[in-house]
């Protein structure tokens, strides 16, 4: 652009270029994003097989203490309720009357089902965040089945412990329902664990 101008008038003229010049332009800096592009998402694309010695050996570690402490609930829950209906029902409502038992249970209050909800849901919840955020860069399953091994014990969370509510508070036979769900939890859970752990150790050759 440049300025031109005498005692009468001032003119501005301003350079364009060619059209077909502009095009080819836009098309080089289309180009020279589109190449960019991979190397933005390259952390997306690494999986669990990709890693190295030492992140291996941490994550393994990490998911064998993780599990440990997973499985001493589990025990917890088959010593208190035997795992059966009737069993989870007389924990969270007590010992039914006229019944004969080697240990009366009491059903719990309000107050207290309102501190084990919430100390259960928050650390599932985060310990569910961890197990399906390593297991999306696991290459082991396809994406839809990824998908609902990562969504579906989040999703049992809350079917699980909101039946333990409606069990405690609704009926019993919401058990039934609490039963199913935490089977359902539990096998994703150890189907991820497993699943990277053997990509970490032994993956699958391309």
């Amino acid at each position: 652009m440049y300025v031109r101008y005498n005692e009468k008038q001032i003119e501005i003229i301003i350079d364009v270029p060619p059209l077909p010049l502009l095009v080819r332009e836009g098309q080089e800096m289309c180009s020279s994003y589109t190449m960019q592009s991979p190397n933005q998402h390259s952390v997306l694309s690494w999986r669990l097989k990709d890693a190295d010695a030492t992140l291996r050996l941490f994550i393994t570690t990490f998911l064998i203490v993780l599990t440990i402490g997973y499985s001493i609930g589990l025990f917890f829950v088959k010593h208190t309720t035997n795992s059966t209906p009737q069993g989870l029902a007389e924990e969270y409502r007590g010992t039914p009357e006229g019944t004969e038992a080697t240990e009366l249970k009491y059903e719990k209050s309000e107050d207290e089902m309102y501190i084990f909800l919430h100390n259960h849901i928050l650390s599932l919840a985060i310990v569910f965040f961890l197990v399906g955020g390593l297991f999306y860069f696991s290459s082991e399953v396809s994406d839809s089945i990824k998908k609902i091994l990562m969504a579906e014990p989040v999703a049992a969370i809350v079917t699980t412990f909101g039946g333990i509510w409606l069990m405690r508070f609704v009926s019993e036979h919401f058990s039934w329902l609490v039963i199913i769900s935490g089977i359902s939890m539990v096998g994703c859970y150890f189907i991820m664990v497993g699943l990277m752990l053997k990509e970490l150790w032994f993956p699958r050759q391309n």
